[in-house]
């Protein structure tokens, strides 16, 4: 699959890259980590951060800043869960929780910047680019919000709830909602360039890549009625709809040659870029277990948590099973990938460093309460929210 000789993950990369340069200063660098699962093709996999152990930089408690009107408090009376991803774009942390608070923290002391403030709570990511941060929340609303100060830019009424995280290329951003829409919107002012139609309900951030060479770039998503779309980016038409056999409540990963993407009863499957084969497919979760987070893919590996209490690694080209890590609860947390290294929260209150090759665990983090969002790794740190509206900035002890 080439394309004037050029392996199409290096032409979607090539620009990606001229994106960024045509950015402001507070645009993401390639050290940064500006949405979820790092962007683009979703692979999960973070710039360089250096070897465990790790220290506590900074733990940010989210009832120290309580939201402004309790009904958007959690209705056990705990304090407001992180469970989606932050993002790390020149020196700050973008984070947001089911309190409906959008934060910006000093990624340096943990100091917050600002608090903007939705009526309802946020279970989807911030994405950052070009000094704009934006976020659906769980009524329906879309939010652009600047990145200095917190001020509204615009907002954008998807009519369902927004689980789905942000994703984007050049000043087009995407995202999908519960009523099983997905949304093209122009990052600069709103302005809804397309909307398209699955089956059902959209949890997942869309992938995007091009799906064969020549063609422009296409937003894969997966979601609840069991199907993965590849859309084309630039008018919003349908190029493919692969069977999954069950629905997928996170995200694909995009290859050079292949899509990974793991679903309910305990699957992952391995296509080709352009959906029109399955290359091969792993079914050896115990119980069927349900596969809730999204791949993280590197040198060869896919590593899965799974609702199994493990974390599973996979041969990317024939979906043999390396290693498998337990755990002590269910692992819906999306693994990231750094210098040969695996990093993954639990519900059992832990983040996990592995060893990307054996599996060995290399050094542990308990939290305060359950981990169920994906670490976010920039700038030599690694940042990840828990349950209980702790936010722990940690950093190699090295």
């Amino acid at each position: 699959m080439i394309l004037g000789r050029l392996p199409c993950v290096l032409i979607c990369t090539l620009a990606w890259a001229a994106v960024r340069a045509r950015a402001d200063a507070t645009t993401a660098s390639p050290a940064d980590w500006p949405a979820f699962h790092g962007a683009g093709p979703l692979r999960g996999v973070a710039g360089p951060i250096g070897a465990p152990p790790m220290r506590v930089r900074w733990t940010f408690k989210a009832a120290d800043d309580p939201p402004a009107r309790k009904n958007v408090a959690d209705e056990s009376g705990a304090p407001p869960a992180f469970e989606a991803s932050a993002a790390i774009v020149n020196g700050v942390v973008y984070t947001a929780d089911r309190a409906g608070a959008l934060r910006a923290l000093d990624l340096k002391t943990g100091r917050r910047k600002w608090t903007y403030r939705s009526d309802a709570g946020f279970s989807a990511s911030p994405a950052v680019l070009n000094g704009v941060v934006y976020v659906g929340d769980e009524d329906g609303t879309f939010h652009a919000v600047k990145a200095d100060n917190g001020a509204k830019l615009w907002t954008f009424d998807a009519g369902s709830g927004i689980h789905s995280s942000t994703n984007f290329l050049g000043d087009k951003i995407v995202f999908g909602d519960d009523g099983a829409d997905i949304y093209c919107l122009r990052a600069s002012n709103g302005e809804k360039l397309w909307d398209a139609k699955a089956g059902d309900r959209v949890n997942g951030a869309p992938a995007i890549g091009a799906a064969e060479p020549g063609q422009s770039p296409s937003v894969f998503v997966s979601g609840c009625d069991s199907q993965l779309r590849a859309i084309n980016i630039d008018d919003g038409k349908e190029r493919f709809a692969h069977e999954l056999g069950a629905l997928c409540p996170g995200s694909p990963a995009l290859l050079d040659q292949q899509i990974v993407v793991g679903t309910d009863g305990g699957r992952v499957l391995c296509l080709s870029r352009d959906g029109q084969k399955q290359l091969w497919v792993f079914d050896g979760i115990v119980n069927q277990a349900m596969v809730y987070g999204s791949p993280a893919v590197s040198d060869g590996v896919v590593v899965v948590g799974t609702r199994d209490r493990n974390v599973y690694a996979l041969d990317l080209a024939t979906g043999r099973k390396l290693w498998s890590f337990p755990t002590h609860s269910e692992v819906d947390s999306s693994p990231v990938i750094s210098g040969g290294r695996v990093y993954v929260g639990g519900k059992d209150k832990r983040l996990y460093v592995l060893d990307l090759k054996s599996g060995r665990k290399l050094w542990e983090f308990t939290a305060g309460r359950a981990i169920t969002a994906s670490p976010a790794i920039g700038e030599g740190v690694l940042v990840i929210g828990d349950t209980a509206g702790n936010l722990y900035c940690l950093e190699p002890t090295g």
